[in-house]
């Protein structure tokens, strides 16, 4: 009579082999395709409040900005709902520590109008990130064109994970990646500064909230994770 196996998979690996990525080091995306990813994350410019030669200046800029690229990037614009629930625990302190009655009651006035302005406007607020990809061979970081690199490679990451020898052929890598990374986010940041944009690599647990932002915007509260700043997904 055969046994049947018991053996539970692990509630992580399920998950793991549906992600394009395989591990973050040094604020670097390694990528299942033995690719990888830095991320900036750029400031904003009030285009409509500059005047007509200011705006021709940017636009100029811009042009002059995307002619120089000689490696593919891609723009990622997110539009996230405002939480301000900190802002609030803030002035809600305030509040109870006031001494005058009349100011601790407009305090509290002024949290529920908060509250309300927010649920009825919905009011969102824009991130505006640039994700550079780097290939060993510098020539497979797109495919027909496309910069959508989150969904790169989406099939292979599911039909089969990384064996030890992908891994270490990865760690072989890194060096030559990194370096190429770090020259092309000079190169673009050089150039965002003549617009008077101003962008920042995203750091390692940044990156964490970035992703988990990404793959599951439904989880408010980044409490509930666990330390996963050093969390690498080869090690399933």
């Amino acid at each position: 009579m055969p046994v049947k196996n018991t053996k539970k998979e692990h509630p992580d690996s399920s998950t793991q082999r549906y992600l394009p990525f395989s591990q973050i080091r040094e604020n670097i995306i390694i990528m299942k395709d033995d690719s990888a990813r830095l991320i900036l994350q750029c400031s904003a410019i009030n285009f409509l409040l500059k005047n007509t030669d200011e705006q021709d200046s940017i636009i100029v800029s811009f042009q002059r900005f995307l002619n120089s690229l000689d490696f593919p990037i891609q723009i990622m614009v997110r539009s996230k709902k405002l939480d301000i629930d900190s802002y609030l625990s803030r002035l809600n302190d305030k509040a109870i520590k006031q001494t005058n009655p009349l100011l601790q009651n407009q305090t509290y006035e002024y949290i529920e109008y908060l509250k309300k302005l927010v649920e009825v406007a919905q009011i969102m607020k824009k991130e505006f990130y640039i994700v550079l990809p780097f290939d060993e061979n510098d020539n497979r970081s797109v495919k027909d064109g496309s910069l959508t690199w989150v969904f790169s490679e989406f099939w292979q990451s599911i039909n089969g994970a990384s064996d030890i020898l992908k891994v270490r052929s990865q760690i072989r890598n890194f060096s030559k990646m990194k370096k190429g990374l770090l020259s092309r986010s000079n190169s673009i940041k050089t150039g965002l500064e003549n617009m008077w944009i101003k962008a920042n690599v995203l750091e390692k647990a940044e990156l964490v909230k970035f992703l988990t932002d990404y793959y599951n915007p439904n989880l408010d509260n980044l409490a509930q994770l666990q330390d996963i700043s050093n969390y690498d997904l080869t090690n399933k």
